[in-house]
């Protein structure tokens, strides 16, 4: 049996491709960021959330907020929506747009990654910004990639000491940046 605690997430590699200090910073001061805007209507607008999807005529069943485990990786995570029987697309929304966006792809091939391990072969990853969409193949480079930079996640989070990084310009607006070495 494994506990959230235990694991590492989808969104601990968005946060690490974003800055690797955050998840060290949440993981190590047991703080979290108070939910956003975005977080919420995330969470609520779930009818909206269907009728984005309809568009793009997912091959059915289409499920959402699914519960996936690796247990070699020790990494879980809920999809916001995974679509298809035997060929897979795990679809993660977001509700706005965004111009820098790697760290969501980062989160969602991180799924992908989950999807593909737990349900089976995962074919692709769709990510919705705001009324953008953006759709990837999920090939084995790209499960490979995942799956390092999945373990350099948890070796950062594991690690007594925080990751070398630089201050930039998004340190600014940063939550975290209260308990950052850096700032």
């Amino acid at each position: 049996m494994w506990s959230w605690s235990d694991v590492i997430t989808p969104w601990d590699v968005k946060q690490y491709t974003y800055c690797p200090l955050i998840p060290w910073i949440a993981r190590n001061y047991s703080v979290s960021e108070p939910e956003t805007y975005g977080m919420l209507w995330g969470r609520e607008e779930r009818a909206a959330r269907l009728e984005k999807l309809e568009r793009f005529n997912l091959k059915p069943p289409l499920r959402f907020d699914v519960h996936l485990y690796n247990p070699k990786l020790r990494m879980a995570g809920i999809a916001d929506a995974v679509a298809g029987e035997k060929r897979y697309t795990v679809v993660e929304v977001k509700a706005f747009t965004r111009k820098q966006f790697n760290h969501f792809r980062a989160q969602l091939m991180a799924y992908a990654l989950l999807c593909e391990t737990y349900l089976g072969p995962t074919q692709t990853a769709l990510l919705l910004l705001g009324d953008k969409a953006h759709a990837w193949d999920v090939t084995r480079e790209t499960l490979s990639e995942t799956e390092r930079l999945a373990l350099k996640v948890r070796e950062t989070i594991e690690s007594e000491r925080p990751p070398p990084t630089q201050p930039n310009p998004k340190c600014a607006s940063c939550w975290y940046r209260r308990l950052c070495p850096n700032w």
